[in-house]
């Protein structure tokens, strides 16, 4: 397994900083609060287990000075990313009061995904880029982690059987049982890790949407209390007008064409090698 890992992943990062910036929430007006000493060093033992991977060290690396609070998250998430004006993560009240566990570490892949991409808003392309990136996360974390290796082996087989029977992710309990039916998925088409919602948009929705009515939205009219918008009498959902102005304030269809998303190559050859890792046929 190890052997079809190498050259896995698009580089290996630096030296990490796990130093926590000097901001208070309180001053903020946050419903959080800071972490006290144990909760900081078992956030740093987090963060040792995952610079095990070089996806982990790569992620760790581009999210370096994003504070980390303990607060409410949705969802019931251990571990979450806020978004701008004021960025940072979020761990539940209890989730660094124990032991490392592999739940914590994909939620918190999940998080350090997303913000290490630095959008403004959620996109189904950044939801689809950390479930990718939990998938590879726990292909890789399986060579360094013998228990974990067994256990995430036997969910993929119980999840090839559910696929084979057409029965879907729910039935699948805990953070590692989803990921490992996501590497099923990912290892047959990367692109069965995107699950479509009227909520969230895609990046090449909102960049037609920006070019077409953009910058300013002058002919964009809110009906329906928001829920859709009209242009040039098309309808659109109305998360599209708040999320294009949120994507023009932060830089616009220019600084999108530097987030870096996999590309479909990257995709098919993790795919291939995801299955080929995990014996998958």
């Amino acid at each position: 397994m190890k052997g079809l890992l190498a050259g896995f992943f698009l580089g290996v990062c630096g030296g990490l900083s796990f130093a926590q910036p000097a901001v208070s929430p309180a001053d903020l007006g946050f419903s959080e609060r800071n972490l006290s000493l144990p909760e900081a060093r078992n956030l740093e033992r987090l963060k040792r287990e995952i610079s095990k991977t070089e996806i982990g060290r790569k992620l760790l690396a581009e999210t370096t000075f994003i504070p980390v609070f303990i607060g409410p998250v949705k969802k019931n998430r251990l571990a979450a990313y806020i978004f701008s004006p004021n960025s940072r993560f979020v761990f539940s009240r209890n989730a660094l009061n124990g032991d490392f566990s592999p739940s914590l570490a994909l939620d918190f892949i999940r998080a350090l995904s997303i913000a290490s991409l630095d959008l403004p808003i959620k996109t189904e392309d950044s939801l689809f880029y950390a479930r990718v990136n939990r998938v590879l996360f726990a292909v890789e974390y399986g060579v360094k982690d013998a228990k974990f290796a067994r256990d995430f082996n036997s969910s993929v087989l119980e999840a090839q059987k559910l696929f084979a029977e057409g029965i879907g992710r729910k039935l699948m309990h805990g953070e590692a049982e989803k990921t490992a039916f996501d590497s099923v998925l990912f290892s047959r088409d990367p692109y069965l890790l995107y699950r479509v919602s009227d909520q969230v948009p895609f990046i090449s929705e909102l960049r037609d949407f920006i070019r077409l009515y953009g910058p300013d939205f002058d002919g964009v009219v809110n009906r329906a209390q928001g829920r859709l918008v009209v242009a040039s009498g098309k309808i659109y959902p109305g998360i599209f007008l708040e999320d294009g102005q949120k994507l023009i304030a932060w830089g616009g269809i220019k600084r999108l064409s530097e987030v870096p998303f996999y590309r479909a190559q990257d995709l098919e050859s993790f795919s291939q090698k995801t299955r080929q890792a995990l014996g998958i046929h």
